[in-house]
């Protein structure tokens, strides 16, 4: 209980300072754009999150979840569609303990294997508003590997315990294809009246994530709750009429 207590703290610590950062990125897009990005038919959003991974179909392995963060844009088509895509340069996945990919069972005894993945995500999605608080997207995401590792601990025969992690990228594909599905609600006087997005989002994985088909097979399952942070002016964050 304390574990998760402190995990919760810390992700709040890490949510607050991001998005400050995140702010500063926004207002210098908002610069480089100009007024439309400052507008209720178009503009951008800062999204931060967790992403909750497992990998179904090897033969052992547990979920593992990690911060999520990005952009995201919002264009209106009319008062019930928008299309919404998004740039997300820090999109983990992956898996807790899984069968190795190199093994340390000859040196290390309690040993458990991690496999690490970061993508970078490009989800270009269609959002359908149900209420004016309501609404729900679904749409096709390319994803882009920009590291895979695995991360092994284990005990010494004296009984040290050791951390190794591998750089393993060429045995996984580069390119990995998904389909997400999402329901949201918006809190329109949240955010300074600019509004803010609570998400749900499923990943459903239509390709091979794994380039060595020895290892095994897994299209992925990825979970991600995070808000969105619209940059738009106060007076035109309100819900969209239905």
């Amino acid at each position: 209980m304390k574990s998760i207590i402190t995990k919760l703290v810390l992700s709040v610590i890490v949510l607050s300072c991001a998005q400050q950062s995140a702010k500063a990125q926004a207002a210098l897009l908002a610069l480089i754009f100009g007024d439309k990005v400052a507008s209720e038919k178009f503009h951008l959003s800062v999204d931060l999150g967790m992403n909750f991974s497992s990998m179904p179909g090897l033969q052992q392995q547990s979920r593992r979840h990690d911060f999520y963060f990005g952009l995201g844009t919002f264009i209106k088509i009319n008062e019930k569609w928008a299309l919404t895509p998004e740039f997300k340069p820090i999109s983990p996945r992956g898996a807790k303990n899984v069968l190795p990919l190199r093994d340390y069972s000859g040196v290390l005894s309690d040993i458990t294997y991690d496999i690490e993945l970061n993508y970078i995500d490009v989800p270009v999605l269609a959002q359908y508003r149900v209420t004016p608080t309501v609404f729900v997207s679904a749409g096709p995401q390319i994803s882009f590997l920009t590291s895979a590792k695995q991360a092994s601990e284990g005990n010494l025969p004296a009984g040290n315990s050791v951390e190794i992690t591998e750089k393993m990228r060429s045995n996984f594909k580069s390119l990995y294809l998904s389909v997400p599905i999402e329901v949201g609600y918006s809190l329109a006087k949240a955010h300074k009246g600019k509004g803010m997005d609570i998400k749900l989002r499923y990943n459903i994985g239509m390709s091979e994530m794994i380039a060595k088909s020895g290892y095994g097979s897994t299209r992925g399952s990825t979970f991600q709750v995070f808000l969105s942070f619209p940059f738009v002016k106060p007076a035109e964050a309100s819900p969209v009429k239905p």
